[in-house]
Order: structure tokens, then C-alpha cells, then sequence
């Protein structure tokens, strides 16, 4: 699902305006981190599911989003997530990225930036999977702030070092493992957006029980997060209840 183009309106004076749908419950980052909000772990997932789609039909009409962040997907009325802000989208048709060097002044999403973005400043499809390997932490998060602590000029080096985002506390392995995959130091090993819908959709369909997520998960402990790639996710991950190294 992406966001619709209705119109546009070109007055005599002034800029010209975009006509969008109302999206009533506005965007998506805000909606989970609201206080009177209990979603369960398979609604976050399906909310992660919708992306993955609308980002598997921007994938195929080749168009790179280069901004993707749960503030930047909106709610309708009905639940359904749009993929919505392209301010930074670019069509990439008969190019294989797109490159900002010359918009130097240009401010990016450098926490949900793929390391060779951070490095050459080129996007890909496969730049968009690792930030959507960062929203879907998002969500089981429930709004959390990706690195914290972690200023944004030592990204690069921190993500050098292998290290990756932690394992959210009701989050499934085998989803945390779609999201390793994603942070894939090379691009060509990260999925593409039609092997994330279907990962997605066999994680939801394993998934058992209703399991409520609350703010109190927010909080992220760095040091609990493994480096790149671990050893096996089982042995290696902080999880709930588990001896952990971390502790």
C-alpha cells in the first residue's frame, strides 16, 4: 500500500499543492507509541507486513524511497499502512543508485541509513531493505529511537564494528533474524522485498497467542546487542529470561 496522488492544485499565487487522502490516524510511528494503544506482536507485524508491500510495488516500478521510517508510513481509517513521504524518493530507472553528493546540505536519515549510504552517499533497493529492517525494530519496539547514545557521526564505524540494533523484548527470533538479514554488510546479501513478504508471513503464521507489547519495552540497552553476524541466533541473543552476558 502506498499513499495516493489525488490532485494538484496550482493557484495564481504561492506554491503548488498536493492533494492526499486523509489519513486519520496519522502516521504510523506516533500511532503505536499512543498511551491508550495495547497493540499485540502480530498487529506490529502485520503493520510491518503492509510496508513490505508497498515498498515490493515501489521496488518493482524502481523507485528508490531512500526516507523509509515509521513516521514516514501513514494510517487510514481502516488500519491500512501507506507508504507516504517522498520527499527523498527518486526514480531510478536505468541507474543502479542514486547519488547525493552534489546536495551536500541535504539532511538524511543517517540512524536508518545502510552502511554503504553512509559511506558513498548512493541508494539502492537494497539500501531501502536494511531501513526497513530498522523500521520493523520500530514497531517491536514500539517507537523506540534506534541507537541512542549513538551520535550521528559515529554511525559509520559503530555499524564498521558489526554491531547491530538489539533484539526487542517480545521479539520473535525468527523475526529478529529477517532484520539481521536486512543489516547485511553487502547489499547483494539482504532479501528483496518479495522474500520479506514472504518471511513475514510465515513468522506471523507461526506466531501463537496474543502477546501485548508495552511503552516500558523502549528502553534499549546497547551492550546487549551482538555483533555482526552472531555466532548463531540462539546462543547469542539477550532474550527474555535468558543467562545473558548483558545482565
Amino acid at each position: 500500500p502506498v499513499l495516493s496522488l489525488l490532485g494538484v492544485c496550482l493557484p495564481r499565487h504561492g506554491l503548488p499543492l498536493v492533494v492526499l487522502p486523509y489519513m486519520r490516524h496519522g502516521d504510523l510511528r506516533h500511532f503505536i507509541r499512543a498511551q491508550e494503544r495495547s497493540p499485540t506482536v502480530k498487529e506490529l507485524i502485520g503493520f510491518g507486513l503492509q510496508v513490505a508491500l508497498g515498498m515490493e510495488y515501489l521496488a518493482q516500478k524502481k523507485f528508490v524511497h531512500r526516507d523509509l521510517a515509521a513516521r514516514n508510513c501513514m494510517l487510514d481509517e481502516t488500519l491500512t499502512v501507506k507508504v507516504a513521504d517522498f520527499g527523498l524518493a527518486r526514480d531510478v530507472f536505468g541507474k543502479e543508485y542514486y547519488s547525493v553528493r552534489r546536495h551536500r546540505h541535504a539532511k538524511l536519515p543517517v540512524k536508518w541509513m545502510a552502511l554503504e549510504s553512509l559511506q558513498t552517499q548512493k541508494f539502492t533497493t537494497k539500501s531501502d531493505v536494511w531501513s526497513f529492517g530498522v523500521l520493523m525494530w520500530e514497531l517491536l519496539t514500539r517507537g523506540a529511537s534506534p541507537y541512542p547514545g549513538v551520535d550521528p557521526y559515529d554511525m559509520t564505524r559503530y555499524l564498521q564494528r558489526g554491531r547491530r540494533l538489539p533484539q526487542p523484548q517480545h521479539c520473535p527470533n525468527t523475526l529478529y533474524g529477517v532484520m539481521l538479514s536486512c543489516w547485511a554488510p553487502a547489499p547483494e546479501e539482504r532479501p528483496s522485498f518479495t522474500g520479506l513478504v514472504g518471511e513475514l508471513e510465515r513468522v506471523l503464521a507461526a506466531l501463537e497467542g496474543e502477546l501485548y507489547v508495552n511503552l516500558a519495552v523502549t528502553y534499549v540497552n546497547l551492550e546487549c546487542g551482538p555483533p555482526f553476524p552472531p555466532a548463531s541466533l540462539g546462543a547469542t541473543l539477550c532474550t527474555p529470561g535468558a543467562t545473558s552476558p548483558c545482565a
